[in-house]
Order: structure tokens, then sequence, then C-alpha cells
């Protein structure tokens, strides 16, 4: 049995539906690179790490609601949209965006650098991004509705954050990263300043069964709240 989740994405006669796949090199400081499968439709997206049998993630943009499954104790955190309020950043942080003039194109798109950095003395890096302008919108807007996601459930977590910790570039890098940058294209390298890194290694449209959007209606469903 299966608890079903709302998707829109054209059929097939067979019953597959049109979809996104990219595949992105991640790293964390002080380990081992991962290669994770986003599958991207119309308004979902799948979040696979491969290799990793453990689980999966689900994002739902027509419901907003994110679904973390685990296979290894039968479980599925559910995350609501929450409302937030992002602080003003005008003082204390600076976005410069340039052409890449030397890069190669990717399917004849330019390369941009989104760069955000503090304005404080240090002139902290928060956030480098490469991008390609314009290319793939439809899949980029659902990984910005995905990332304002991330930003109501870090922004709920803030209080557990000793103060001395909050810099600029932390609340607006890991805590109200809405995605801007994902208006401007798609990523195809990233820098984050908890020094995670992600490196686009491919991208493909293909077709797909509907049922990987759902999961097992046994499974028991929980929240933090």
């Amino acid at each position: 049995m299966f608890l079903s989740i709302l998707f829109f994405g054209k059929a097939s006669a067979r019953g597959s539906i049109d979809a996104y796949e990219l595949i992105y090199e991640e790293q964390e400081p002080d380990t081992d690179s991962y290669q994770v499968k986003f599958t991207v439709t119309d308004c979902c997206l799948r979040i696979d790490q491969l290799g990793d049998q453990s689980g999966y993630i689900i994002y739902d943009n027509k419901l907003h609601v994110v679904y973390s499954v685990a296979h290894h104790d039968t479980s599925v955190l559910v995350i609501p949209e929450y409302k937030y309020k992002k602080p003003d950043f005008t003082e204390t942080i600076k976005v410069d965006y340039h052409i890449i003039p030397d890069a190669p194109t990717i399917s004849g798109k330019s390369i941009y650098d989104y760069r955000v950095t503090s304005s404080d003395q240090d002139k902290q890096k928060c956030m480098v991004i490469k991008l390609a302008e314009g290319l793939l919108p439809e899949v980029s807007s659902v990984f910005m509705a995905y990332q304002m996601m991330l930003a109501g459930q870090q922004s709920r977590l803030l209080d557990a954050t000793p103060k001395e910790y909050q810099s600029g570039c932390y609340l607006y890098d890991q805590v109200f990263n809405e995605g801007e940058y994902y208006q401007k294209g798609l990523p195809v390298q990233e820098w984050h300043s908890n020094g995670k890194s992600r490196l686009l290694l491919s991208y493909k449209k293909i077709k797909v069964d509907p049922e990987i959007f759902q999961f097992e209606e046994s499974y028991k469903k929980y929240s933090l709240d």
C-alpha cells in the first residue's frame, strides 16, 4: 500500500511522466564526496543519495510539504511549510553577479558567478554559485521552492544556535537562504559557508513512474512540532 502524494506531470499512455534527472557530486568538510540524484517533475522533487538505500526525500510543491523517508525505522518525517520573516540583510551582505567571460557554455547558456560576501571588515565569503543563466527554468523553480521550505525549517531552529555564531554569513546562507540565485539560472557549482560544495555532473530528460513520488502507507509519520 502506498500513500498517494499529489503531483502534476504529463503522463504517457503507459502511465509514465516527464521528468528531469540531475546528478550532483556533493562534499562536506572532512568527508568523502558522494553523488546525489534529483528527479524533478512539474511540481515534485525526489532526492536520492546514490549507493545509499536508507531512504530518500520527497518535496511536493503543490502541498508545500517535505517528506523525509527512512527505511531503517520505517518512518517518514513530515515537514510542513513554516511562515517566517527574513531579516533585512541590506547593510550586512553584498551580492555580486557577473558573467565569467572565458567559461565554456552549457547548452548554449553562459556561465555566471553569483557571489555573496559579508559587508563587515573581514569581508567573509558566504556563498559562491556558478550558474548557467536561464538553463532549465522549470527545474530551478522547483529547486527554489524547496530551498524556501528549508529556510522556513531552519528559521525555527535558530534559537538553538548561540548568538556568537549567528554571523551575517551564517544567517544569510545557513538559515534564511531562499535560493534567490535560482531566479538567475541553474547552479553548476556551489560553495557554501559551512564548507559544503556541489558540482553538477549531468542532467537529462527522462520518463519516470509516478510511484517514485510515493512512500509506503504503513510507515509511521511524525513531525518536529
